[in-house]
């Protein structure tokens, strides 16, 4: 399954709020309580850029302070609904009373509620049990656990995780609370404590409450998905620089970005990943293009000559591009298993029938930190190996000299199994530096550090580079449909021939 995107922001206090009339280019200060190595940093950041957060008169950010019930209201209502909510302040309500009074327009807030908020009660805290419901109502009625959970394909026994099974604290919530927090969860919003606890009757910080509601923030926009709005597109190249002048274009809510680069790349550039999704708050994006493979250009060349009777249908379905065009078809299948309807084998007995060992040059590093050339083994299905071979050998003779200690190709993960490496079309690449990260939390592996640890494979390597202009995908790109590295499903490790 393919896991949807990144998540956004929230905040506080009647003192930290900018005025009504504030540019929603926030406030560009450094604040001496909040450093960048801070684990709420960039969100606290993020949520000043939008104008939904303030630093204090005294030029503090206090991302320690206690998040009161107006406050927390006042936020969510600028943050999601801020027509309605500078519609009460237009009408002469005060700041607390009119994030209430917007929060209950808005249908955050019920008659008979059972929550404990009143007008009376908005100076008092709000507990993150009770941040939880609020938050649980933004959000549409869709089942998160298959927008963003899926199992790893080579893990049969692996179950999707949940808040009551997460959550050491779980049966201090009542039902009403425990149905808000298991919501949270399956969105990957909520994530728990670094003590296995929620903490639902505890008061919830400044700092806490601006990260809960950016990464809830997107999945709120999504009740206005489709609706217009202008944006700048920045499109860059592998190395960083412009590729073009930006280009201000039509859009609509909710539209990926990379959908709308390749629209507007110049001719024979795709984009790297799936980009960001369109959002009220932002007016710039950046979207990193890549070249054409060669594949890719054969692929457009024949069907030209398709589109102009040039060649038949069944002349354009054997041409040798599909074998190197990225996922998964029926040309790969037949040189894989010589018959377009067959995906994978049977057993372990069938595949090892089909597997071959090779050696390949590359690589390595001594104690010394200087790198030598050797060789390295290991098998692979046969029907690619020469292929195999010619890749690590275009690894080899890059300028890079990419550096491998740990290469893993075919091996049998049970008969559940629906992962590539059954099949010998998967290899794994140093999987200790290229961890395998599902929804923030680390699999396999310990660290993807590119740039700076010479083992981790970089978005914009050579590692990348070659295997994708040989059809195959990158897990570090492959199966989430954006570039952050903390969220969705990203295998940097995982290289597979079908896509799987």
């Amino acid at each position: 399954m393919k896991l949807l995107r990144s998540l956004c922001a929230l905040v506080l206090c009647a003192a930290f709020l900018l005025p009504a009339g504030a540019s929603a280019s926030g406030d560009s200060r450094k604040y001496p309580d909040l450093s960048e190595d801070y684990w709420a940093y960039s969100d606290m950041v993020e949520a000043v850029r939008l104008g939904i957060l303030k630093g204090m008169d005294d030029g503090r950010m206090a991302p320690e302070a206690t998040l009161t019930w107006g406050q927390y209201l006042v936020m969510l209502t600028r943050a999601i609904y801020p027509e309605e909510y500078a519609l009460q302040l237009e009408m002469g309500a005060a700041w607390d009373i009119a994030g209430y009074d917007a929060a209950k327009e808005m249908g955050l807030l019920t008659e008979n509620d059972f929550l404990p908020v009143s007008p009376a009660t908005l100076s008092q805290p709000i507990l993150r049990q009770d941040a939880a419901v609020l938050l649980n109502r933004l959000l549409l009625d869709l089942d998160y656990k298959d927008m963003f959970w899926s199992a790893p394909s080579d893990d049969e026994d692996w179950e999707i995780p949940t808040a009551a099974a997460s959550f050491s604290d779980w049966n201090s919530l009542d039902q009403n609370h425990q149905a808000a927090v298991s919501r949270l969860f399956e969105a990957v919003i909520v994530k728990g404590r670094t003590d296995g606890t929620f903490g639902g009757g505890e008061t919830i910080k400044r700092a806490d409450g601006t990260a809960l509601l950016m990464r809830a923030l997107p999945l709120a926009e999504m009740r206005i998905w489709g609706e217009p709005k202008s944006i700048t597109l920045r499109l860059l190249d592998q190395d960083g620089g412009l590729l073009v002048e930006d280009k201000v274009i039509p859009a609509e809510l909710g539209a990926s970005t990379a959908e709308l680069a390749d629209l507007y790349a110049p001719k024979h550039y795709s984009a790297v990943d799936g980009g960001a999704t369109v959002t009220r708050s932002r007016d710039l994006y950046a979207v990193t293009m890549r070249p054409f493979t060669q594949a890719e250009l054969d692929e457009e060349t024949y069907y030209e000559q398709l589109a102009a009777q040039q060649i038949t249908q069944a002349e354009y379905d054997s041409q040798n591009f599909w074998l190197r065009k990225l996922g998964e078809n029926d040309q790969k299948k037949l040189l894989l298993y010589g018959n377009a309807k067959q995906r994978r084998y049977g057993s372990r007995s069938e595949a090892e029938q089909h597997m071959v060992t090779i050696t390949v040059p590359m690589w390595r590093i001594d104690k010394n930190g200087n790198k030598y050339a050797t060789k390295g083994s290991f098998p692979i299905n046969a029907a690619i190996a020469d292929d195999v071979v010619s890749i690590f050998t275009e690894i080899f003779n890059d300028p890079e000299q990419f550096p491998f200690h740990d290469l893993g190709g075919y091996g049998w993960r049970g008969d559940k199994a629906t992962g590539e490496h059954n099949c010998g079309t998967a290899i794994d690449i140093n999987w200790n530096e290229n961890y395998q990260i599902r929804n923030g939390r680390i699999q396999t592996g310990s660290l993807w550090q590119p740039g700076s640890n010479p083992y981790s494979i970089s978005p914009n390597g050579s590692v990348v580079r070659i295997f994708r202009e040989h059809g195959w995908s990158w897990g570090g790109d492959a199966w989430a449909d954006n570039s952050d590295a903390s969220y969705g499903y990203h295998d940097y490790m995982h290289f597979s021939y079908m896509g799987w």
